[in-house]
């Protein structure tokens, strides 16, 4: 037989593996992708609820053994010194010995780190919402795509994606819920029903439970901070021991913040607001002395609060408590003792462990020190202070708390970039004026696919880069054609003509002053998020990494077709702000890695021009467009006139004779067409799709 572990054997005849968590994870994603949306839930189900029931046993486990660990028998006689390890080991047997009761044995614990983390992120949910909607339980969509906004609260797109599903017919906001909800959670959302209903001792039933359910939800949150870490180097046996408590004691002193996440709402003082409901419902059954030393004990954790304070007076001076009652509960003062050890070990270590670098995980200072203020309490028996602020506990549907959070303003967001040679960032090029110009030709005109359509870079789709996105545009050959078929007004082209040359003269002068540069391609486009529910990977973009003029492998960029190699620079022109994501990122490959850093990022804004050189110096990218539209644009242009765009003239050449009041030639028309592979039956659909009537003007 082989040794799996300690005292763990293997049998010659293996059983059948039975599917964890990870197995069953990775079926739902595939069929995800396979557009398999019931075998998606089916399965995705089932990884969450296996993930539940393997980290309650094991929680389970490991507390249990730790609170029996000062009960094992030593085998130590003459060194103390060793104690420490021989509870470590007893510990470490009663938890294999416990899971291998309630584990089957042909379970296999060893789980990747990114699907631990993506369970722990909550990440299966944002699979789920999009597969329960794709099979219609519209209601269950919304209560994953809550849950998993609870535990990511800046995940804007799924923000947007329970907005959707809030508006759904078949959605009731009201019944929305987080399919996470710790049990303590549901026990004090009901005793604040309860508080409502002057349901007294239903409220001191509710709350005591739900203390007690919490402080064992953070018992298992500790010991569930006894996990794996890699120090990415190899210490010694001590150095790798201290690390490694030192990575669990943060862990551990994170719990309570963690906890404290009410359906994406953080309670500061939840703990103490135990104590709070419970004294006000034992005074109002009349159990004084049990109210006296719920004051004492929400003083103790929280000794700041004037009103606590008035009750602790009235208690005292109206009821006659004597003072012993006002001793804080064993609970919270073993639970401060604990606190107050540990911060203070942990700022032993970030202020001692200070050599070549700092510590890079700071937690934030904790008092718990008494500086309660000297100012008398105005007592008045007739209005006794025992009770809660009102405007803090109205019920309201969870979903709806969350989507009131204002996550949608966009406050003036600062570039993180450096200006070198080969890249710019040029302000203000064009007026706001001359931005709603060039957006209306966009609206116009712009049309799926455009830009890519019957080009190298043609994969049948409309949008090549992202499945979560529409793109539209419109290049000046097309434009003109719009104009030779009549359908839009010839002023439009003319000022798509002006602002394509602002362009290409500000690039010229900032990245080529003494050499001309001539335009080889001119496209107005809009980026637009898709609206309903949508699923994007962690890496996927807007459009990926990518330099101008070569094709970007590992460990070069091959400039060979269909890559644009007589590209030499580019230019991006922002049009509009209205909408989130779809910063412009710039990145370096890490020496070390091969991976690609981000090194700047741009933020859109009406009349901001980025100009830079097109090769692999310049690899840059586009962050996802979360809600709204993104349009921009967009020029690039050789050194080399052999290249230059041909549009360009044949559109100057149509405006010329239209202000002559002369029919322009045939040849301008077929000229267009054969460089656009566009013609005027293509033209006349878009034109009623976009609503157009007749010719527009200023």
């Amino acid at each position: 037989a082989t040794t799996q572990g300690y005292g763990q054997k293997q049998s010659q005849t293996q059983p059948e593996k039975v599917k964890n968590f990870e197995d069953l994870y990775s079926e739902g994603k595939e069929a995800y992708l396979d557009n398999n949306f019931k075998d998606c839930v089916t399965t995705i189900e089932a990884a969450i609820k296996d993930f539940k029931f393997y980290t309650d046993t094991v929680s389970k486990c490991k507390l249990k053994c730790s609170r029996k660990s000062e009960m094992f028998p030593s085998v130590l006689k003459h060194s103390p010194e060793i104690v420490p390890f021989e509870k470590l080991i007893h510990e470490t047997l009663c938890v294999m010995k416990c899971k291998q009761k309630t584990l089957s044995k042909t379970r296999v614990e060893n789980i990747e780190e990114k699907t631990r983390t993506d369970f722990e992120t909550k990440k299966p949910y944002d699979f789920l919402q999009l597969c329960y909607y794709q099979t219609g339980d519209h209601q269950n969509a919304a209560n994953a795509a809550f849950t998993n906004l609870v535990y990511n609260s800046d995940h804007e797109a799924m923000r947007e994606n329970l907005k959707f599903y809030m508006a759904l017919p078949e959605v009731d906001e009201n019944i929305v819920k987080n399919l996470e909800s710790p049990d303590y959670v549901e026990q004090y959302l009901v005793g604040t029903d309860h508080y409502r209903g002057e349901d007294w001792e239903k409220l001191i039933e509710t709350m005591e439970e739900a203390l007690k359910e919490y402080l064992l939800a953070e018992e298992l949150c500790r010991v569930n901070c006894d996990k794996p870490f890699d120090m990415g180097w190899y210490p010694d046996f001590k150095s790798s021991v201290a690390n490694h408590f030192t990575f669990c004691l943060k862990c551990k002193m994170n719990c309570a913040q963690n906890l404290n996440n009410f359906n994406g709402e953080y309670m500061d003082d939840l703990l103490p607001s135990f104590y709070h409901y419970l004294q006000f419902a034992y005074y109002k059954v009349g159990k004084v002395e049990a109210a006296a030393q719920c004051t004492g004990t929400y003083l103790y954790l929280n000794p700041d609060q004037e009103d606590m304070k008035g009750n602790a007076v009235y208690y005292k001076e109206v009821e006659g408590v004597n003072e012993k009652w006002f001793l804080p509960r064993e609970e919270a003062v073993a639970y401060v003792e604990r606190d107050q050890d540990e911060q203070a070990l942990l700022d032993f270590i970030e202020n001692n462990y200070i050599f070549d670098e700092k510590e890079e995980d700071s937690e934030p200072e904790r008092s718990l020190e008494n500086n309660s203020s000297e100012n008398a309490v105005d007592l008045d028996a007739d209005e006794f202070v025992a009770k809660i602020s009102t405007n803090t506990h109205q019920r309201k549907s969870n979903a709806m708390k969350v989507l009131d959070m204002n996550h949608w303003d966009f406050p003036e967001e600062k570039d993180f970039f450096t200006e070198t040679a080969t890249k710019k960032l040029v302000p203000d090029i064009i007026s706001s004026k001359q931005c709603q110009e060039l957006l209306d030709i966009a609206q116009l005109v712009a049309h799926s696919g455009d830009g890519y359509i019957n080009t190298p870079m043609d994969r049948g789709l409309d949008n090549p880069h992202t499945g979560s996105e529409l793109l539209k545009g419109i290049t000046i050959g097309k434009l003109a054609l719009f104009v030779y078929y009549g359908l839009v007004d010839w002023r439009y082209l003319e000022t798509l003509l002006e602002n394509a040359e602002i362009m290409r003269t500000e690039t010229q002068e900032r990245l080529s002053p003494d050499e001309t540069i001539y335009s080889t391609y001119t496209h107005l486009v809009c980026r637009i998020a898709k609206p309903g529910p949508k699923v994007r990977s962690q890496t996927e973009m807007s459009h990926a990494f990518h330099a101008d003029n070569c094709q970007l492998k590992k460990n070069e960029c091959d400039p060979s077709p269909p890559a644009y190699s007589y590209r030499d620079y580019s230019a991006l022109l922002y049009l509009n702000r209205e909408f989130s994501g779809g910063s412009l990122v710039f990145a370096d490959r890490d020496k070390g890695t091969g991976k690609l850093e981000i090194t700047d990022t741009v933020f859109p804004q009406c009349g901001k021009m980025v100009v830079f050189t097109s090769g692999p110096e310049s690899i840059h990218g586009v962050k996802p467009i979360i809600t709204g539209e993104r349009c921009t644009l967009a020029m690039w242009y050789s050194l080399d006139k052999t290249f230059e765009e041909p549009e360009i003239g044949l559109a100057r050449k149509l405006i010329d004779f239209i202000k002559a009041d002369e029919t322009p030639p045939e040849v301008i028309k077929e000229s267009l067409e054969d460089l656009t592979m566009f013609d005027e039956k293509q033209a006349k659909a878009i034109a009623v799709a976009n609503g157009i009537k007749k010719p527009g003007h200023f």
